[in-house]
């Protein structure tokens, strides 16, 4: 008797292994191919740091504006950015559409959407809005100048101020970069970060500038501070200036900003230095509950 054949198993469809997608990279005048898998976010790793990368220079486009270069040419910010100057006209243009840049013949200057911008910063920003009263009563008490100012990468920018002199002669006031190393608001600031971002933030300034103090020395004086509570510097920003400092926290002891009490080195010579520094730990103090208060940090 003949046997039956067997049945064949149905064969397995095999699908064909996905191939790479393959895109462009709009990065001015070159295309990049990039055959990269998908990451978690579905975007292409590289096409993402691309992208980014050109994100991040057409927003450092006015970053290239300062008082000393108020206005600049298209193939300035070329030369500037590292970028061609096609891809130079095209951040122009998109920063122009939106204001933050005008064209005006041959130069490029800031828009007007920055004056809008620190208009909302002045009235919506939470440290500011918790800081001001406080910072007024401290100057109307002392009549000293009263300074609150932020850490941003490796500049302490100051943020507001409560002027008693009506025509303050400042090198470093509202909106000028401070060197972290140097002023009583910077180092009040500095010395009460995390150990480890204290750290790194000291191994990014010693790879940028040789004046950095060393470790040691940089570490230790942020310990006195933490230990005093305050810090008070004479003619590091300014001269013949000296400046008061206290830190201000937010949520969960984060440092956020420091508050500074600023008068001429006559001045804070009438001062007893124990209540003078007690007065402007009692302001950080302050704007330290009232920022909890608010909820936004």
């Amino acid at each position: 008797m003949a046997q039956k054949g067997r049945r064949k198993a149905p064969q397995e469809q095999v699908e064909p292994a996905a191939r790479p997608v393959q895109r462009a990279v709009d990065d001015g005048p070159e295309g990049l191919v990039q055959t990269d898998a998908l990451d978690e976010a579905g975007a292409e790793p590289a096409l993402r740091t691309a992208s980014e990368s050109s994100l991040s220079r057409l927003l450092g486009t006015l970053g290239l504006f300062s008082t000393d270069a108020p206005s600049l040419t298209v193939e300035e910010i070329a030369t500037r950015l590292g970028v061609p100057k096609s891809t130079a006209y095209r951040y122009i243009q998109e920063l122009s559409k939106v204001g933050l840049l005008v064209r005006l013949d041959r130069s490029i200057t800031l828009g007007p959407r920055i004056i809008e911008l620190d208009r909302c910063i002045r009235e919506s920003d939470p440290v500011i809005r918790a800081a001001a009263p406080p910072m007024r009563e401290l100057a109307e008490q002392t009549g000293l100048d009263v300074f609150l100012s932020k850490l941003y990468g490796h500049s302490i920018i100051t943020v507001h101020t409560e002027f008693n002199d009506p025509l303050p002669h400042l090198r470093y006031g509202r909106g000028r970069p401070v060197p972290v190393p140097r002023g009583a608001s910077a180092k009040a600031l500095v010395a009460f970060l995390p150990a480890a971002r204290l750290r790194r933030l000291h191994q990014e300034l010693a790879s940028e500038s040789p004046d950095t103090p060393p470790w040691e020395a940089f570490y230790d004086e942020a310990q006195r501070i933490r230990r005093e509570g305050y810090c008070r510097t004479s003619g590091e920003l300014n001269a013949g200036k000296t400046g008061v400092s206290a830190p201000i926290f937010g949520r969960g002891r984060l440092v956020v900003a420091s508050v500074t009490a600023l008068g001429s080195d006559a001045r804070l010579a009438l001062f007893d230095a124990g209540a003078i520094a007690e007065l402007v730990q009692r302001t950080a103090h302050m704007i330290s509950v009232r920022l909890s208060a608010d909820g936004h940090l």
